[in-house]
């Protein structure tokens, strides 16, 4: 080997020591910088000849390129997670600890103990002062979870509409930052600019879940996780947000823009072609995904089951029964049932009417329920296969009801019964083989001072009876926000015992009004239902408000649950990453140690060849 070539090999090596000891000084400079990536220096071998030597450095971070993207998607997870855990955990605290002096299951307890204590004795003016009091809290006590529900809906659309500007500009910077890196891959700062696109892509999944992938340029491409193009090199997509500030109960995202009533997210390609995110499910995790949960589903069905409570409440505070006798009246030739519909309507409204026989061959009793609605009307199916759920007119009058109901049985597989309006207001069934076993009807009563056990206590805006009819269900929703206590009840409390002329000890109506809450057992909807919309619920509103109150705190415990383990693993793969990834100062120092005893020794070589040449020239 000649001088020249030793000279050569020492010098490409004291080159690579020095940039070795830059590397290591810039990383130890930076171990509790967020986000950087510990780097190292690859050197290439020459071979020229016999001789051996330093082709080139390059500086390259020491990083596991899978585990950073499962760190993404657990970072997504959890930014989904740790949501719903805050947001249903602000609702919890609007309920109150089940039992607590606020919770609603209290105030609900106390309202029914003073409907117990009035029954006791309904002479007592400062127990019936009680009643009005404690059904006054309970009103104003649904009408705060239901803002507070709405607010929590309301904070969810904000959130979505920060996120979805946040991620429009970190696509725009993505787009800057990727656009370097591919225009200098062999520039000394790549290693940064690396670092600062990371930085940007793991701020990015906590918005979205996505998937990354890199090609030989050194160009990133993202998509989510349902397969939608965000980035390629450049931003593919735009998102739009038209947020709605100020949700109520009656907004809600509907796919037809005239019937939404809360912001939808547009996603806009290149093109400028624009599809409904939400509609096509684009966001599986991430905090935009969980926003959009809150928004649509968890808390519509909180305030679901709020107006269901509420509706239900006015409803059974509020029903009359009516009850058929025999005809004829003797028994032994009973062969249909007479019911009187006679009574004011000013004052009461026929909702349903019911009718029972026994089928032939002789089978499971059969049920008739006739709802009042628009004739033709189209209702919900009945859970029980042996019940016929049917629409009819109830406003036409007695003859016009009989030959509707008439109509509906040859119709519907009940032949053979004869349905009549005999005289005045009486509807009149009957067959000759004694199959029908049960005709019934219940009214709302609309006016608090009606001679009925049940009275309209809790009402809707404007001091307007809540009735339980189909043509105004849609009134339902946001009950649970405008219902009050009757303002003749407050203004009379002696209507609690009945209409003027009622004796003061009469125990009627304390009695009824006692029993449809506590001991009547009531069907409800299924989309209120705390065992979810395919399991309906069926048991009195004292077990309705409980299983409320109780399944909210077991979906807050759920939730966080969910939460702490999302954490657990998040946490995981981050050490995970960092044990590759982040600086160790102490291999930092090991490694400078040995740079430079290289460069030390490749400064001998240098300083020996410097001697030789001086020997040589002197000769």
């Amino acid at each position: 080997m000649g001088l020249s070539t030793s000279l050569n090999t020492a010098i490409g090596g004291l080159n690579a020591a020095q940039a070795g000891i830059g590397v290591v000084s810039q990383n130890v400079a930076n171990a509790g910088t967020t986000g950087y990536v510990r780097r190292t220096v690859s050197t290439a071998d020459s071979l020229s000849g016999l001789t051996v030597g330093v082709q080139s450095t390059q500086v390259q971070r020491l990083l596991d390129k899978i585990v950073q993207h499962q760190l993404w998607q657990e970072a997504s997870g959890a930014a989904y997670t740790s949501t719903r855990a805050s947001s249903l955990s602000n609702l919890d605290k609007l309920y109150g600890a089940p039992g607590s002096a606020t919770a609603l299951d209290t105030i609900f307890n106390k309202f029914t103990g003073a409907l117990q204590s009035l029954q006791n004795d309904p002479s007592s003016y400062s127990l019936r002062s009680q009643v009005v009091d404690n059904a006054t809290q309970l009103a104003r006590q649904l009408n705060t979870l239901s803002n507070g529900v709405q607010a929590l809906r309301s904070q969810a659309e904000t959130g979505l509409a920060s996120a979805v500007g946040k991620v429009n500009d970190l696509l725009g910077a993505l787009s800057k930052v990727n656009t370097r890196i591919v225009g200098s891959p062999n520039d000394s700062a790549t290693a940064a600019l690396k670092d600062q696109r990371d930085l940007i892509l793991s701020e990015l999944s906590q918005y979205v879940d996505i998937k990354t992938t890199e090609d030989a340029r050194g160009s990133v491409s993202v998509v989510t996780g349902s397969g939608t193009q965000l980035f390629d090199g450049t931003a593919a997509v735009t998102f739009k947000f038209d947020e709605h500030p100020g949700l109520g109960p009656d907004d809600q995202w509907n796919i037809d823009p005239t019937k939404r009533g809360v912001g939808t997210i547009k996603i806009v390609d290149a093109s400028g072609n624009a599809s409904d995110a939400i509609a096509n499910r684009i966001f599986r995790s991430g905090e935009i995904a969980a926003n959009i949960e809150l928004r649509d589903k968890t808390l519509v069905q909180a305030q679901a089951q709020l107006d269901e409570i509420a509706a239900q409440m006015a409803k059974a505070l509020s029903e009359n029964s009516l009850q058929s006798v025999a005809y004829p009246p003797s028994p032994a030739a009973q062969t249909g049932l007479d019911l009187d519909l006679g009574f004011d309507p000013t004052k009461q409204r026929l909702n349903t009417l019911t009718f029972d026989y026994t089928p032939t061959p002789p089978g499971p009793t059969r049920h008739f329920s006739f709802v009042n609605a628009p004739t033709g009307t189209t209702l919900p199916a009945s859970n029980d296969p042996n019940t016929t759920v049917i629409a009819i007119d109830f406003s036409a009058g007695p003859a016009a009801v009989a030959a509707q109901i008439q109509n509906a049985l040859d119709t519907n597989g009940a032949p053979g019964f004869t349905v009549a309006n005999p005289a005045g207001s009486t509807l009149r069934i009957t067959e000759p083989g004694g199959r029908v076993t049960g005709l019934g009807a219940k009214t709302s009563v609309l006016a608090a001072d009606a001679a009925t056990p049940g009275m309209p206590l809790f009402v809707d805006a404007d001091n307007k009876p809540f009735v339980a009819s189909y043509d105004e269900a849609t009134r339902k929703t946001g009950l649970a926000g405008r219902i009050a206590v009757n303002a003749d009840v407050i203004s009379d409390r002696s209507l609690l015992i009945g209409p003027a002329g009622t004796a003061a000890g009469d125990t009627t109506r304390p009695k009824a009004l006692l029993a449809s809450l506590t001991s009547s057992v009531r069907s409800f909807d299924n989309n209120s239902s705390p065992d979810g919309a395919t399991a309906p619920f069926s048991g009195t509103i004292t077990n309705f408000v409980q299983r409320v109150v109780s399944s909210q705190g077991q979906a807050v415990e759920a939730a966080k649950r969910l939460d702490e383990g999302q954490q657990v693993a998040l946490a995981s793969i981050q050490s995970r990453f960092q044990t590759t990834s982040q600086v160790n100062v102490d291999q930092e120092m090991s490694m400078l140690i040995e740079l430079q005893t290289a460069y030390a020794a490749n400064a001998r070589i240098i300083s020996t060849m410097k001697e030789m040449m001086d020997v040589l020239m002197r000769v």
